[in-house]
């Protein structure tokens, strides 16, 4: 029940993820680089998924399984996160969930984040919004002032 209901609440997040990261490039990629910008991206991310899957077949076949049903694991937090093999896999989505979560709000406050945020909302307001090259040039602007402070 709980695989399911975390299952449900990441197939209701991840288009708006999605959607907000669209957006923010093609308002802040100049037209004619979009492309390339785009395709990179998704070769990125296209990328990240055979790798991650292979990495994490031994992860949880050597480490996680193992430590979950009769090693350290079990005897430390198998009494509230449970015992076995489908624990140990558990416990993987568990510690990848939190490295996300670790990693989301790690590049969230860093000044190279808050500066596209703060060009975009300048973009907005001057109303060139749908002109990339400009907004990119707002980016350029505030990243540049936000290089030279300390957070």
């Amino acid at each position: 029940v709980l695989f399911t209901v975390g299952m449900a609440i990441w197939m209701l997040l991840v288009p708006l993820v999605e959607a907000a990261e669209q957006t923010v490039l093609q308002r802040t990629v100049p037209f004619e680089q979009q492309g390339r910008v785009f395709g990179f991206a998704q070769m990125i991310e296209n990328g990240a998924a055979p790798v991650t899957s292979l990495m994490i077949g031994p992860i949880a076949q050597f480490g996680a399984i193992p430590w979950m049903t009769d090693g350290w694991g079990a005897d430390t937090i198998g009494g509230w996160f449970g015992t076995g093999p489908d624990r140990g896999i558990a416990f993987v989505f568990t510690v990848a969930g939190i490295i996300g979560l670790v990693a989301t709000a790690t590049a969230a406050r860093s000044a190279w984040f808050a500066a596209i945020g703060r060009a975009d909302a300048a973009a907005v307001a001057a109303g060139i919004g749908a002109d990339a090259t400009a907004a990119t040039e707002h980016v350029d602007q505030a990243h540049s002032g936000a290089a030279h402070r300390t957070p």
